[in-house]
């Protein structure tokens, strides 16, 4: 696994230029330069502590899961101040493109485990969780529910973030389609 992630993190400058510079969504969340980056660490970070508190979660499977989770986002997004979606993202979406990519860099490290190859795909193709959110598997491995989870706990989590960054400190924010909720701050005092 070591050698995959280099071979995006350390051996692809064109990779990490991208990477550094991609947002993770059009207006959803994390929708600013570095925004991937940010998103794709915070994720790692929860996924580690999710290891630490369950040890029957496989590490060497879900870090680097959660590394890569969204690296189809490079492809599927066009770059700022544009940040709109490719044909490419139209057509595949980032989960697709991001198995893709992933399957291009595995064919160039020799003795690569099939299984680790399907499990961590498994992972990116189950993500989003449901099929209706875009996953084109829904969480078959433990590793898949806990990257489903860790992902959906920083994009809301950041949703929040960026709804109450706009409103007043001492008002409720309103209805918010984001998150489907009417918001209110709970720093008042």
């Amino acid at each position: 696994m070591k050698a995959l992630l280099e071979s995006f993190f350390v051996d692809d400058p064109d990779f990490i230029q991208t990477f550094k510079n991609s947002s993770a969504a059009k207006t959803m969340h994390h929708g600013y330069v570095g925004g991937l980056l940010e998103h794709s660490l915070n994720v790692t970070k929860l996924c580690y502590a999710y290891c630490r508190l369950y040890p029957t979660l496989k590490r060497d499977l879900l870090v680097p899961a959660a590394m890569l989770h969204d690296i189809g986002k490079t492809r599927e997004l066009s770059p700022f101040p544009r940040n709109d979606y490719t044909d490419e993202g139209q057509l595949l979406g980032h989960i697709v493109i991001g198995c893709m990519m992933i399957d291009e860099k595995i064919k160039g490290i020799d003795g690569f485990p099939v299984v680790l190859k399907e499990e961590l795909e498994h992972c990116i193709l189950a993500h989003h969780g449901k099929l209706e959110f875009g996953s084109p598997k829904v969480p078959a491995l433990m590793e898949a529910a806990a990257l489903n989870f860790a992902d959906n706990t920083d994009a809301h989590l950041e949703m929040f973030k960026e709804i109450l960054a706009g409103s007043n400190l001492d008002a409720w924010a309103g209805y918010q389609s984001k998150v489907e909720s009417n918001v209110r701050r709970t720093d008042l005092e």
